[in-house]
């Protein structure tokens, strides 16, 4: 039987008493609950209804984070339909939150480890109700059976992904707890609504928290360094150039180092390739290790061999290629687009016919990635998102202008100007690319409808 959440938006007070039931019941640290409110229209703002939404697991039932996650710390509870975490297997890679649409795994620092709600399973076990629904005082959290369609309309914070959660909400009636305008004029309380500098109200949307450069450094140097290495592999198949073995084995070596460092629990670092079926987690750490140990071959064993060192290029491609897939799974708000110039596949055939000198692979795929990095500048302008000006003609000017400019011809001076002018212009579009993702949670996208309905307030105005 596949329990469910039911939740009546009319009903919820935000008094939090689910929140305090779950931290007491499992024993929580305030500072990581599993339950979280979320208030839409928190400022109150005139004509936008008001109302709270309660959110911790929604035990979907194709769910991503047990998908998704390399070392197979998930498993369904076949009597309950719970989503559990088995933290003695999980590795605390945190990839689980990244793909999880409602933010529900949390990392617990001290563990090392993910953990979530588990629909208190030891009390479903027992016939008991979760501790967050016996202690709703208003009826607005309940427990029921999964029923397939069960939601009817948008829900703002709750972000539709297909991912068949076990909730069903009850929708708020219209015009529920809508604030009325106040006794001034309709122009006065929009002027409230305006920033100081502007026409437009001030933006409520959150910023992604869930990945970032500050957090994610490491793993922007392993991509890094992986597109370089597999890049560095294309180049001497394609034109023996020669490449130094103990360097380019220290680097990789470095990466895959750099690569465990955030994992809460390293040494069950080996857990990461079990998923290999459905993860591109475990796929790209598989296809990179295979990649250094055919490189290996191939650069002290049989540095001749076309076929070893064909094999040891296509493996490497292949974990550029699972990199990237490893972030679009991620779910992202908007229409994402499939290629970004920072894309490490279109970076690791860019460096391969730059290390080789092949002008025809540098120029293509470099005239790829400026498209690229063009088109989301342009956009970024438009929707009013840091475009970065002075970083952005620092990455067109040394990886685009200086190679053009000084050619590619490996037998010259200038050709080393122009590989450090790539390299640093890779280098800043990857950071920018960790810099600029965007990660669907519920305040998110609370906070994007909320903005939508203050816009559109503003232009009615407006009209009027």
């Amino acid at each position: 039987m596949q329990h469910s959440f039911i939740f009546d938006l009319n009903k919820c007070t935000g008094c939090q008493a689910c929140q305090v039931a779950c931290l007491i019941e499992n024993e929580l640290a305030l500072q990581r609950p599993w339950r979280e409110i979320h208030t839409f229209n928190e400022a109150r703002y005139p004509a936008i209804p008001l109302f709270h939404l309660s959110l911790a697991c929604n035990h979907c039932l194709d769910a991503p984070c047990m998908k998704y996650c390399p070392a197979l710390a998930y498993s369904r509870d076949p009597a309950t339909g719970a989503v559990i975490i088995a933290q003695d297997a999980c590795i605390g890679c945190k990839y689980c939150s990244w793909v999880c649409p409602y933010d529900a795994p949390k990392f617990n620092p001290a563990a090392g480890v993910m953990e979530k709600c588990t629909f208190c399973n030891h009390r479903l076990q027992e016939g008991l109700e979760p501790a967050c629904v016996a202690l709703c005082p208003t009826g607005a959290l309940q427990i029921g059976e999964y029923a397939e369609n069960g939601n009817t309309g948008s829900i703002p914070g709750f972000p539709e992904t297909g991912i068949r959660p076990a909730i069903r909400f009850i929708p708020l009636r219209e015009g529920t707890r809508a604030p009325e305008y106040s006794a001034s004029p309709a122009g006065e309380v929009m002027a409230s609504l305006r920033d100081r500098s502007g026409n437009s109200p001030p933006s409520p949307r959150a910023p992604a928290t869930k990945i970032g450069l500050k957090s994610e450094w490491t793993l922007a140097a392993f991509t890094l360094i992986a597109a370089a290495l597999a890049g560095m592999a294309g180049a001497k198949l394609l034109s023996g150039v020669a490449v130094n073995p103990w360097a380019f084995l220290a680097a990789g070596a470095a990466g895959m180092g750099l690569s465990t460092i955030h994992l809460g629990k390293k040494f069950r670092a080996w857990r990461a390739i079990l998923n290999w079926r459905n993860s591109w987690l475990s796929r790209e750490i598989i296809f990179f290790s295979v990649f250094m140990g055919l490189a290996a071959l191939y650069l002290l064993v049989w540095p001749g061999s076309k076929l070893i060192g064909g094999m040891a290029a296509l493996a490497g491609f292949a974990a550029l290629f699972s990199i990237d897939k490893v972030y679009r799974v991620i779910p992202q708000p908007g229409l994402t687009p499939s290629w970004h110039s920072a894309g490490v596949l279109l970076t690791g055939l860019c460096l391969a016919g730059l290390f080789s000198g092949n002008g025809l692979l540098f120029g293509l795929a470099g005239l790829v990635k400026l498209g690229l990095y063009a088109h989301r500048k342009i956009r970024f302008q438009k929707q009013g998102r840091p475009a970065r000006p002075l970083l952005s003609l620092l990455r067109v000017g040394l990886g685009f202008a200086l190679p053009g400019l000084v050619g590619l011809e490996i037998s010259t001076g200038a050709f080393g100007y122009a590989a450090a002018g790539v390299m640093v212009g890779e280098i800043i579009d990857r950071c920018e690319y960790y810099l600029e993702l965007e990660v669907v949670t519920p305040r998110r996208q609370m906070g994007t409808e909320l903005e939508k309905q203050l816009e559109a307030m503003v232009r009615a105005e407006e009209v009027v």
